[in-house]
């Protein structure tokens, strides 16, 4: 199967909705770009780096097959507009959860979520150091809760609340990267993927080894420092303009 324009679409249907909603009268959004674009802009240089640096290793890479061809730095411009697409989709449903919702449904989880979400990430770090995808991304996410744990922000609950929400459509997006028939893998496995079957594939000795269907693991952890880098900023940013 040969389908250039499947990770174009995949981010595409990521941000559209997330686009057009962004103009509702109550969340308005696009009045809060000021904000979002240069959090989004530092945050997508972070990971670009770490991609380029992981893809020349090839520690996970890209199959021609699903991919329009032009490429910068040597990655394909559709993995440039992931770290565009998906950060707008998630902190465009952690505005419209702060606006719709009454309350911080985890107001009291905030801080000890971050603690818990620490303590695995240096297990993890301290358990799999030869394991690059793994203890890089742990590392990285620990070093970011522990800012977060000093400065305290009273929004803390809030990005774990809705970064457990975000967990399903990310997952829904990532197992079409990683295993264009995802839901045909169990929910829960160790299964070596087909590499003509991903548009994105992972080099399972640098990672845990352990899928959500073809999603490795390892992506529920990285998925929550690139929304919580976004937000991070993205707050900041928003405080600067306010």
């Amino acid at each position: 199967m040969e389908w250039k324009s499947l990770y174009l679409l995949v981010n595409l249907g990521s941000i559209a909705v997330p686009l057009l909603l962004s103009f509702d009268k109550k969340v308005a959004f696009y009045s809060k770009w000021k904000a979002f674009w240069p959090a989004n802009l530092i945050t997508l240089t972070f990971f670009i780096i770490w991609d380029v640096i992981f893809t020349e290793a090839s520690i996970w890479g890209f199959n021609e097959n699903y991919l329009l061809g032009p490429n910068l730095f040597g990655l394909p411009i559709e993995e440039w507009l992931f770290f565009i697409c998906i950060p707008y989709a998630c902190v465009f449903m952690y505005e419209t959860f702060r606006t719709y919702i009454k309350g911080n449904p985890f107001q009291r989880w905030g801080k000890p979520g971050l603690g818990l979400i620490f303590l695995v990430c240096i297990a993890l770090a301290v358990m799999y150091p030869d394991r690059y995808y793994t203890f890089y991304t742990a590392i990285f996410t620990a070093v970011g809760i522990a800012i977060l744990w000093r400065n305290n922000p009273k929004w803390t609950g809030w990005l774990i609340f809705s970064y457990l929400i975000i967990l399903i459509p990310f997952i829904l997006a990532n197992g079409v990267l990683t295993g264009i028939e995802f839901w045909k893998y169990p929910f829960f496995n160790s299964e070596v993927q087909n590499i003509d079957d991903m548009i994105v594939w992972y080099n399972n000795k640098h990672n845990l080894s352990f899928r959500i269907f073809s999603v490795p693991i390892d992506d529920t952890i990285y998925g929550f420092l690139l929304v919580g880098m976004n937000v991070t900023l993205y707050e900041r940013f928003l405080k600067r303009h306010h």
